[in-house]
């Protein structure tokens, strides 16, 4: 037993005393790429919507927003990323508002969002057609009032 232990006790100070066979070495840049110029984007949907008219076709709004990239940028693997914290629990393609049973669903190219996916940008400066519409959870009765949510509009690479 004793051997053993003094084997293990002479092969450790081996082990530690090795030199270093990797390194590590890059550069860091900021993103060639904002959304809006870093500005938050309204999508205001009015004051006049009717409680009984939301059925995600009704109030469908542009969302107005620009890919500005660095002069000579190539959108080689460029994407935008909508994503959020808040999904609506009775559509997943839906943010959540401050007012129950009401969600904004996210369109893309006319296709229902799937947050966190890359959608491809291959020109800045005619990026994919995102808009958002009131959708209502089917087992809520909506009531009046004023409603807010957010969500996240990034530009992405690889």
């Amino acid at each position: 037993m004793k051997r053993i232990i003094l084997l293990l006790a002479t092969l450790v100070p081996l082990a530690s005393q090795a030199t270093d066979n990797m390194a590590f070495h890059g550069t860091l840049v900021a993103p060639p790429c904002t959304i809006s110029q870093g500005k938050t984007i309204e999508v205001a949907f009015g004051d006049d919507l009717g409680v009984n008219k939301i059925d995600g076709s009704n109030y469908k709004q542009p969302v107005n927003y620009t890919v500005d990239c660095e002069a000579g940028y190539s959108a080689n693997n460029l994407a935008v990323v909508v994503d959020t914290t808040h999904p609506a629990a009775f559509d997943s393609a839906a943010v959540s508002t401050d007012k129950t049973g009401l969600g904004i669903r996210i369109l893309v190219d006319g296709a229902a969002v799937t947050f966190a996916k890359r959608v491809a940008v291959s020109n800045p400066a005619s990026p994919p057609v995102i808009e958002a519409v009131p959708v209502q959870d089917p087992a809520v009765t909506l009531t009046e009032g004023a409603f807010e949510a957010t969500l996240t509009l990034r530009a992405d690479y690889l």
